[in-house]
């Protein structure tokens, strides 16, 4: 049985693309509606992500391929339409607005050198700072951690002299700006991160573990190598949707989670008898010995 839906025919669909006039009697073109059009792609992105086909999409809609075809390749998609394929990906707009949001390169903070130097000396003030910015309460961390008012107001203040908070009664916060923030490459805060997310998965044991893990060397062309980046951005973007979506679900219900999404040019030595490493013709990057090649994951 197809879900009710609201999307119309073929014919209507046709219509998508005709010109709205304005109250002034100008035609409104498409280049106006930035927003929408950002919106339109971020539904096909989440489609091809979810490795669905437009008929699978119609199929759930019980219109024809052509209908959804020609909506998603519109210039103009009517949010009624929006709203029913992405009710197809278990996606509300409001959903769709967040995963544009963390798409926008303008989503982020640049903080100031003397801001990131006092989270980089001060663990517990840089780790309140993230619990804010994730979206807990003044309450649910001092539950969390059971840890005493005194010491919370203090953390509070601090965050609010530089200007990363906005302290208000009550122990109320107010976040100024996007939640999320660009490191200084070679920063405090980034040679901290690096320091602490080394430690932290180097002890982790690849071998046994039961936590996801996947490795894979391969040779690529400089443009695959760009397109991989692309594709480490977006899952990164999309670990910070997913995030934003849990927001709504109870403290007791989430626990903390790291991703390390890296690559890195990998040159293996060759092994040869009189104990010298042969090395590949075009490196240019560090020279790794050669070891057995670990089973799929």
């Amino acid at each position: 049985m197809h879900r009710e839906a609201k999307v119309s025919t073929d014919a209507a669909a046709e219509g998508a693309d005709e010109d709205i006039t304005g109250p002034a009697g100008q035609k409104l073109g498409a280049s106006s509606h930035r927003q929408s059009r950002l919106l339109k792609e971020v539904l096909k992105q989440q489609i091809r992500i979810r490795g669905l086909r437009y008929q699978d999409i119609a199929d759930q809609l019980g219109v024809s391929v052509v209908t959804i075809k020609r909506y998603l390749n519109s210039d103009r998609l009517p949010v009624e339409v929006m709203e029913d394929i992405s009710a197809c990906l278990g996606l509300s707009l409001i959903d769709l607005s967040e995963i544009a949001k963390e798409g926008d390169g303008r989503n982020f903070l640049d903080l100031e050198l003397r801001q990131e130097s006092a989270l980089a000396s001060d663990s517990a003030l840089a780790l309140m700072r993230l619990m804010l910015y994730s979206g807990m309460t003044v309450p649910e961390i001092m539950s969390e951690y059971a840890v005493d008012e005194a010491t919370v107001i203090s953390l509070l203040t601090r965050l609010d002299r530089l200007k990363l908070i906005e302290l208000l009664p009550g122990n109320r916060v107010r976040i100024p700006g996007p939640h999320h923030i660009e490191w200084k490459p070679g920063g405090p805060i980034r040679r901290t991160i690096e320091h602490n997310i080394r430690n932290h998965f180097v002890m982790m044991d690849f071998a046994n573990t039961e936590d996801f893990y996947g490795y894979e060397t391969v040779r690529l062309s400089r443009e695959s190598v760009r397109q991989l980046e692309e594709h480490m951005r977006q899952l990164v973007r999309q670990v910070r949707v997913l995030h934003r979506l849990d927001q709504g679900i109870p403290s007791a219900d989430k626990q903390w989670h790291t991703l390390l999404v890296a690559q890195r040019e990998t040159n293996w030595g060759f092994p040869v008898d009189n104990g010298e490493t042969l090395l590949p013709r075009r490196s240019s990057g560090p020279t790794f010995p050669a070891v057995a090649e670990p089973p799929a994951v």
